[in-house]
């Protein structure tokens, strides 16, 4: 399980100032104007400059639904920013100014496999920045209907943990039971899982006996092949952990990704939940008591929040890049049998 410290992608320092990008800059001295984020630039009295942009010049394989991120020196909201296709027109992303403006996040509108140029004009200085999305989210090339029966397998030990940080102290290598998620229905506007926990028998992934399946209620799907879905508390047993069936609470569960266009995987997989520690301090070698972990993380800064019973026993937790293939020949049952 890799670990990282921040949500934001990491930003390739780039020396500007009153240089540009290495590439294909312009430098249009006195040029400003208006953009979408920004208004009328005053060059005489600018002294703001871009100092990064992410993705970074020569970026290739970027995923489409990556946000476009630019920090500046200074106060940078005058700017005209402009993420341009391959025809030269402004997509239009939204853009979202972070306290003091002195970085904006940029997202939406990004399509797969296109190239695209970050337009920036600061202070009589223009700076491009270029970079290529890969082809993950290209249209499926399957029926939506070929998806319903499909088990995909999530294996949490393989996720990164962006949030908390705390986890990197915690042995992952007890987290090896993978998730089953089964598409029980989907057409052009809606999709539907079963979720479950899966095990190993003779070395062959099955559906874990008499352990609670998840119902999700139907997600909207008209952005496929992405997909987000939520529910709100899902229980998952654990029974291969070296402690016998620890249970892990998860309140307020989205999951969300996109399936490959054969369908035979789902890519980019992200969860955020609140996972409830009472009862896991055994699991990750600590005291068998209900505030073992909320301790434990506070020692670091990191600090429980409340639980929908409002004790302050959860843990806010994000998963990203999970990857989860297809497991031929598996289907969920639900559990228990109404």
């Amino acid at each position: 399980m890799t670990l990282k410290y921040a949500h934001f992608a990491l930003w390739l320092p780039v020396m500007l100032g009153g240089c540009p990008f290495e590439g294909e800059p312009k430098d249009t001295s006195g040029a400003a104007g208006t953009g979408e984020t920004g208004s009328l630039d005053d060059t005489a009295s600018c002294t703001a400059s871009l100092t990064t942009v992410d993705p970074a010049e020569g970026g290739v394989g970027v995923y489409y639904r990556s946000p476009v991120t630019l920090s500046f020196d200074g106060d940078g909201s005058a700017a005209l920013i402009q993420v341009l296709d391959p025809a030269g027109a402004d997509i239009g992303m939204t853009p979202t100014w972070q306290a003091g403006n002195n970085m904006v996040v940029l997202e939406g509108g990004l399509s797969p496999s296109t190239a695209y140029t970050v337009h920036v004009e600061l202070c009589g200085v223009t700076n491009e920045t270029h970079f290529t999305t890969s082809s993950d989210g290209s249209p499926l090339t399957v029926g939506v209907d070929e998806l319903i029966g499909r088990t995909y397998s999530f294996a949490l030990a393989d996720a990164e943990i962006t949030e908390p940080a705390v986890l990197e102290m915690f042995d992952d290598t007890k987290l090896v039971t993978p998730l089953g998620f089964m598409v029980q229905n989907a057409d052009a506007t809606t999709l539907e899982l079963l979720g479950g926990v899966l095990s190993r028998k003779d070395g062959v992934l099955v559906q874990t006996d008499e352990t609670d399946t998840w119902d999700f209620p139907a997600s909207d799907f008209t952005a496929q092949p992405y997909f987000t879905t939520y529910i709100d508390s899902l229980a998952i047993v654990y029974s291969d952990t070296g402690v016998e069936k620890t249970t892990i609470q998860l309140y307020k569960f989205t999951l969300d990704g996109i399936f490959t266009p054969d369908g035979s995987a789902i890519t980019h997989g992200h969860v955020d939940t609140l996972v409830d520690v009472r009862n896991l301090g055994p699991l990750f070698g600590l005291e068998d008591t209900p505030t073992a972990v909320c301790e434990f993380a506070a020692d670091f800064a990191v600090y429980c929040v409340a639980c929908p019973d409002e004790v302050e026993s959860c843990l806010y937790t994000i998963g990203e890049d999970i990857n989860a293939p297809w497991v031929e020949g598996l289907s969920l049952t639900p559990y228990p049998v109404e």
